[in-house]
């Protein structure tokens, strides 16, 4: 009875340990991402873009705080905060997307 309580421990344990990694590497599977190195101009044009759309979001915090809907200093920590993660975009190639799709389209732009 001992052995097979030892026995059934070793093999909870190992379950254990296998089913995240087993369930890590499925999930990767599925997202079908696919790894892209941007040329410069690629990344310049994403750039340019990128910081339009953050001029665009300054414009509408400081619209905030004109009507009153935030404070002055909370709408300069929120551009603060902008201005990080723009940062740190640019400084890993323009390669995160700032946003999350919702999409659950098949590669061909058909959803499910």
């Amino acid at each position: 009875m001992k052995k097979l309580s030892s026995l059934f421990l070793a093999l909870s344990l190992t379950m254990a340990l296998a089913l995240p990694v087993w369930a890590q590497t499925d999930s990767s599977q599925k997202s079908g991402e696919v790894k892209v190195e941007l040329t410069k101009e690629q990344q310049e044009e994403l750039s340019k873009l990128h910081d339009e759309i953050l001029q665009k979001k300054f414009e509408m915090i400081d619209k905030h705080v004109e009507f009153g809907v935030i404070s002055k200093e909370k709408g300069e920590k929120i551009k603060e905060k902008l201005r990080q993660k723009a940062e740190k975009m640019k400084k890993d190639g323009m390669m995160k997307m700032p946003y999350k799709s919702k999409c659950k389209c098949d590669d061909d732009g058909d959803q499910d």
